[in-house]
């Protein structure tokens, strides 16, 4: 055995964070040490576990081998026994950490409303903890057998809890409404793969049903904010991703590992802030900055970019240089549609580059067809400065270098803004006040985002 190898076993691992997150903790800590991904088929599983068990100091396990490693095993710690599910091993006895790094990550408290989308393996953590921390708990699964099976399953452990499944989130919605009145609003532990990179379209839940909800809890740690997360935070809500999970259930195990080691919090915390980092690189976002003109997209754009140290990209400023001509030329020569095609080319040419990048776009970029399909080719994040009418039409002045505003009076600029708004609405997955000054909206994006605490 080395005592200092480590590594993560299941399949397929593709760009795992596990390698990271564990040197970063190791080297924080003052620990040598090396982390391993061993992606393995299922027939190799036990021969596997047999001869790692020998060679490591320990390892973590995920899926979809989290309930197939127990019979293999020695023994199990009293939360992996209940929730038959193991994701650390060590000296061949398999632990649970995932279900502590949730409760830390999601505090829950007797009582509570509980929404549990999904019934998979990381949802099966959340309906126990749940349980466990006496909350009246509802599923909602794709299969609604197999979220019937949990609940089966989680009654066996906690029989005087209050469990249910629905069938469907139209089920869950006859009752929310009343149950929220009566008890409080609805807290959403989402475990679907919805919104994860790299297709961010996803929404387990529809926007509308937040309106019982008073806090939202996303297992998906990539991206560090979906769109779940900003549709909450935009209504004010408390959300929060599964970075927080990610990265304790690691500590946790290395905790296990090293059982006589002091892991200085301060020095944890930077790992974890590092780690937000690792996410953006490793899984390039575009962040989309959309709204009226006037809402300051190109300048808050430019402060965020910097903030966020991501490369900053004007759209309008690449049509321009594309073209040859200013944006008024253009309309005044080729009119609004010709331009409107182009706008929709140079996007895609911007989006092409798979890196993750701030960008500020017309006011009418995003509001054609195609915008559905467009997040699901890119992974993107659209953000609305959402500037009111008077601060818009006391920032445009008199609307030189407009083309949409070119010879229109007030009455034609309101009514402008009042068509596009609704759809400005409909499209983001952020809605960020702009009516303040430039750094203070790029601070609330970058907040909003789950980054300022990188600054």
């Amino acid at each position: 055995m080395c005592a200092t190898e480590f590594g993560l076993i299941g399949h397929p691992l593709g760009h795992s964070l596990s390698p990271f997150i564990h040197h970063g903790i190791m080297g924080a800590a003052g620990l040598e040490g090396s982390y391993r991904l061993f992606d393995i088929p299922a027939e190799c599983l036990a021969e596997t576990i047999r001869r790692l068990s020998a060679d490591l100091a320990g390892f973590n396990c995920t899926i979809p081998y989290k309930e197939a490693i127990i019979p293999f095993l020695g023994g199990l710690d009293e939360t992996a026994a209940r929730i038959r599910s193991v994701n650390t091993v060590a000296d061949r006895k398999g632990y649970n950490t995932d279900f502590a790094a949730f409760r830390q990550a999601c505090p829950l408290h007797k009582g509570s409303l509980v929404l549990l989308l999904g019934a998979g393996g990381v949802s099966r953590t959340m309906a126990y903890a749940a349980a466990d921390a006496g909350c009246h708990l509802y599923l909602v699964a794709r299969r609604p057998e197999q979220a019937d099976a949990l609940v089966a399953a989680v009654r066996c452990h906690y029989p005087k809890a209050v469990l249910q499944s629905c069938a469907t989130l139209s089920e869950w919605r006859i009752m929310a409404g009343q149950l929220a009145a009566e008890r409080g609003g609805w807290i959403v532990l989402n475990g679907t793969p919805l919104g994860m990179w790299p297709d961010l379209s996803g929404l387990p839940l529809p926007k509308d049903d937040l309106v019982h909800v008073q806090r939202v809890y996303d297992t998906i740690y990539n991206p560090v904010a979906t769109r779940l997360v900003l549709a909450a935070r935009s209504r004010g809500i408390p959300a929060d991703g599964g970075q927080g999970m990610l990265f304790h259930q690691a500590l946790a195990a290395q905790k296990i590992w090293h059982p006589d080691v002091v892991f200085e919090p301060v020095l944890m915390r930077r790992v974890q802030r590092d780690l937000t980092q690792a996410i953006m690189k490793q899984s390039p976002v575009t962040i989309l900055l959309t709204g009226f003109m006037g809402s300051g997209k190109t300048t808050v754009g430019r402060l965020l970019a910097k903030k966020l140290d991501l490369p900053f990209l004007d759209l309008d400023t690449s049509i321009e240089k594309q073209a040859g001509r200013s944006i008024p030329e253009i309309f005044a020569t080729e009119g609004e549609a010709y331009f409107r095609d182009l706008e929709r080319s140079v996007l895609r040419q911007s989006l092409d580059r798979r890196q993750s990048q701030v960008m500020s776009t017309g006011g009418g970029a995003l509001l054609g067809d195609g915008v559905d399909l467009l997040r699901k080719v890119y992974p993107v994040l659209i953000i609305l400065l959402d500037v009111s009418l008077p601060v818009a039409l006391q920032r445009l002045g008199r609307g030189e270098g407009r083309p949409m505003l070119a010879g229109q009076d007030g009455q034609a600029w309101e009514k402008l803004y009042q068509q596009r708004q609704p759809r400005y609405h409909e499209l983001a997955d952020l809605v960020v006040d702009a009516d303040s000054c430039p750094g203070q909206i790029a601070r609330a994006i970058s907040q909003h985002l789950g980054l300022e605490e990188n600054q």
